[in-house]
């Protein structure tokens, strides 16, 4: 299969985003690099969603909040996923899978 200069550029750009620019361009991109690229996508949507449900405490710390503030909490997520608005990456799930799939995708692009 032959990878086309447009998807070369996208997975580029999602490497850049996942790494820095340096470190995207130093990778090829083949068939096995496009193949982890779409594995960390993956991991790091379903991550992203899983981290969205839980909610943001507001209370002192130490302090436990009421039925009013798990209410609220409950139509914030449950509002959330009923609409399913465009998700942004969460950056704690964007670097924990940077991390799991560099050095395959720097061995996988040689």
């Amino acid at each position: 299969m032959s990878i086309n200069h447009d998807d070369k550029k996208h997975a580029k750009a999602i490497l850049a985003a996942f790494y820095g620019r340096n470190i995207a361009e130093s990778i090829r991109i083949n068939e096995k690099t496009i193949d982890l690229i779409g594995q960390m996508l993956e991991k790091s949507n379903s991550c992203t969603e899983a981290i969205e449900l839980v909610p943001r405490p507001i209370s002192p710390t130490g302090a436990r909040p009421g039925v009013q503030w798990a209410l609220k909490q409950i139509r914030k997520t449950g509002t959330r996923l009923l609409n399913s608005p465009a998700q942004k990456v969460s950056l704690t799930c964007k670097k924990a899978v940077a991390a799991s799939f560099r050095s395959r995708l720097e061995l996988e692009s040689y």
